[in-house]
């Protein structure tokens, strides 16, 4: 049965659980065994609008993944989206995101010479074409460009996927993993290095408790 059809099928409620995994904002991170879904289709994925309602049925995904998606929203929108997120998975169901540090900026910040913020440095006057680019520049691209609308704090983050219901909470470093069913997952590494991603964002995994009623 195609991921597509499964979709179809849970849509309507046609189907028992099955181990449907949905990818949000999949970009070119196409995964395999997983539903791909973004904004900007292509024949490798689906498109789905992320901040509205969710088109499956209450509690049948086994997992849901989004990789440097939640900066590009509201903070509003981002909760109504992680509580969509929470609704669709099943009881004991995963949730992992992936997004930019605050504290990890801000460290470059206040700590210019340091190792992280050398190693970043570099990484943006390559990225940017800059070579005279201080880190100021590089932190304030995570703000003003890419379409970026909020930044989070790890504590803020998780907090957040409290709010909406998740346990068992886990923040890692991008690229490290906790629960296996996300291992592998992130793509950003790939684009720009895995020690560039991992100075440059934060993860975080939760779990839908077993006995939630939605």
């Amino acid at each position: 049965m195609s991921l597509q059809l499964q979709t179809d099928q849970l849509v309507r409620g046609a189907v028992g659980p099955v181990d449907l995994k949905l990818h949000l904002g999949c970009g070119s991170n196409i995964l395999a065994g997983w539903l791909n879904t973004d904004s900007t289709p292509s024949p490798t994925s689906d498109y789905l609008d992320c901040t509205a309602r969710l088109p499956f049925v209450d509690g049948c995904l086994a997992a849901v993944f989004c990789e440097h998606l939640i900066e590009h929203m509201e903070k509003p929108s981002a909760l109504s989206m992680v509580r969509e997120i929470f609704r669709v998975l099943r009881p004991g169901g995963m949730f992992r995101v992936v997004t930019p540090s605050l504290e990890a900026f801000a460290h470059m910040v206040l700590d210019p010479e340091g190792a992280a913020s050398r190693l970043y440095l570099d990484f943006y006057r390559r990225f940017s074409g800059n070579t005279r680019a201080e880190i100021s520049d590089a932190v304030n691209s995570i703000f003003y460009l890419h379409g970026h609308r909020h930044v989070y704090r790890e504590a803020e983050l998780v907090a957040m996927l409290a709010e909406a219901g998740f346990a068992e909470l886990r923040p890692l470093a991008a690229g490290g993993y906790g629960d296996p069913v996300f291992d592998g997952v992130d793509g950003h590494g790939n684009v720009i290095g895995g020690e560039v991603n991992a100075v440059e964002a934060f993860a975080v995994e939760g779990r839908k408790p077993a006995q939630s009623a939605s």
